[in-house]
């Protein structure tokens, strides 16, 4: 009996003083933690660069789906037929004009081109490049 009244007083002792942390130098309340990105006003404006609401037209899927096909059309006698793109991989299928002439050595050297031409414009996708 006495080491179980010993039990619920040192629980009750240890529980009180954990209550007390308002005024702890290190803590932080969820509100604080929800609000952190915000400005000092409460606005939706955000102040964190790492919390993108709106991508606008610096970055994006759709800005990089057109750089690359701006990428690849400037390259003489290509054209983007289909362009795929899932997570850090892009399918790319392009026309190369007399493409069903070429060797099996030359439709590598084109792939090769326009893979190297999304590398440039961006080049944190891993490309596949099919030739029709």
């Amino acid at each position: 009996m006495s080491k179980t009244l010993l039990v619920i007083g040192a629980i009750m002792f240890l529980s009180a003083c954990g209550l007390q942390t308002e005024h702890y130098q290190g803590q932080t309340s969820r509100d604080d933690v929800e609000n952190m990105g915000m400005n000092d006003d409460a606005t939706q404006q955000t102040q964190n660069p790492r919390v993108v609401n709106e991508p606008g037209t610096t970055w994006g899927l759709k800005q990089d789906r057109e750089l690359m096909k701006q990428a690849v059309d400037q390259i003489p006698g290509v054209k983007v037929k289909r362009l795929i793109m899932e997570a850090s991989q892009v399918w790319v299928t392009v026309d190369v004009d007399g493409a069903e002439d070429l060797s099996e050595e030359e439709l590598k050297d084109w792939k090769t081109e326009v893979k190297q031409a999304i590398y440039r414009a961006v080049p944190r996708y891993n490309t596949h490049v099919k030739i029709n």
